[in-house]
C-alpha cells in the first residue's frame, strides 16, 4: 500500500484504518464539515480524483474510502459484500475515525450504500446526493446482469475483457482526455488479488438476471427520509438509465434533481466542473427551494 499519491492535482496521504479486522485504506483532506465520498463497484476512490480538492477549496473536510473487496483495502472471502453489509460497515469505519456528523456522496453501488446509511443513521447525516445511484429502479444494463450468472461473470469481469471491449465507453458518453491518466490506477487495483471475486459477489448481492434485486430497491423508504437530497444523472447513462432520475423526482418531488446532457454514468468525472459546482451549492444549501427542471 503506497503511502501517497497525486490526486486530482493534490498530493495526498494514503492512511488506514482498522475495521472489525479489515484494513480500510482512505484518503483525508481539508477542514471543515466532513463530506464521505463512495464509489461504485468494481473501482476505488480514483474515481473522485477532479472532486477531491474543489471540495477541500471550498472548505470541506474530504474523506474518501476504498470499500472493502475494492481497490487497496483488505478483500476478506469471508465478508459479505451486499449493500447493508456495506452501510454497516461504514458506520464502524465512520466511528473509528471519530465523525458524528456528515455530508454523503455515493456514486452507483456507493449510492446505494449511502443511501442505506442514511436511512438507518438518520442523525448522522446533514445531506445526502446519489450520483447515478442504485436501488431507485430495476432497470439495468445487460453487462451487470450478464455478470451476475454464474461462469459468465468471471469470463466478463476478466481484465483482458475490459482492455479488448474498452469498458471505458460505457462508463463515459464521450471517454475524458485526462482518461489516459487514471486508466493505469484503475487497471492496477482491478488486477489486486481477491479484487475480481469481490466485485462479481458485490454484483450478485444486488442485481441477478433481471436486473436490480427488489429487497434493495429503496425509493419507497427514501420518501420517509427527511435528510436534504440531491439527485445528480448522466442523460445518456447506459449502466443505469436517466429514467432513476425521473423516478427519484415523481416519488420526492421536493428533494433536487439535477440531469447532465452528454454525460454518462459518472457525471463526477465527466462533467467535473459542472458536478463540483452543484455539489457545493446544495451543500451549502443554496439549491434548496428551488424549482426543479423536469428530467428527460
Amino acid at each position: 500500500m503506497r503511502d501517497n499519491q497525486v490526486i486530482g492535482d493534490q498530493w495526498l496521504e494514503h492512511k488506514t484504518v482498522e475495521v472489525d479486522g479489515i484494513n480500510v485504506h482512505y484518503i483525508k483532506s481539508g477542514e471543515g464539515p466532513v463530506v464521505l465520498l463512495l464509489h461504485g463497484l468494481g473501482t476505488s476512490l480514483i474515481t473522485w480524483s477532479r472532486n477531491i480538492k474543489p471540495l477541500t477549496d471550498a472548505g470541506y473536510t474530504v474523506v474518501a474510502p476504498d470499500l472493502p473487496g475494492h481497490g487497496d483495502s483488505d478483500k476478506p472471502k469471508s465478508l459479505k459484500y451486499d449493500p447493508p453489509a456495506g452501510a454497516r460497515l461504514i458506520h464502524r469505519f465512520l466511528w473509528a475515525l471519530e465523525i458524528q456528523r456528515l455530508s454523503m456522496v455515493g456514486s452507483s453501488a456507493g449510492g446505494l450504500v449511502a443511501a442505506l446509511f442514511t436511512l438507518d443513521y438518520p442523525e448522522m447525516v446533514e445531506r445526502l446526493v446519489l450520483v447515478a445511484s442504485g436501488g431507485l429502479g430495476r432497470r439495468i444494463s445487460w453487462i451487470l446482469r450478464m455478470m451476475s450468472l454464474p461462469v459468465l461473470g468471471e469470463v466478463l469481469y476478466h481484465p483482458w475483457v475490459h482492455e479488448k471491449f474498452d469498458v471505458s465507453k460505457w462508463i463515459f458518453y464521450r471517454p475524458p482526455p485526462f482518461l489516459s491518466e487514471i486508466l493505469p490506477e484503475m487497471a492496477r487495483v482491478r488486477a489486486l488479488p481477491g479484487s475480481r471475486r469481490a466485485a462479481l459477489r458485490s454484483i450478485r448481492s444486488s442485481i441477478n438476471f433481471r436486473g436490480l434485486r427488489k429487497r434493495h430497491f429503496i425509493l419507497n423508504r427514501l420518501q420517509q427520509c427527511t435528510v436534504p437530497m440531491m439527485t445528480v444523472w448522466g442523460e445518456e447513462d447506459v449502466i443505469l438509465p436517466v429514467s432513476h432520475a425521473t423516478a427519484m423526482q415523481e416519488a420526492l418531488p421536493h428533494s433536487v434533481v439535477r440531469t447532465i446532457p452528454e454525460c454518462g454514468h459518472w457525471p463526477h468525472m465527466e462533467k467535473a466542473d459542472e458536478f463540483n459546482d452543484l455539489l457545493a451549492r446544495f451543500l451549502r444549501g443554496s439549491l434548496d427551494h428551488q424549482p426543479v427542471p423536469n428530467c428527460p
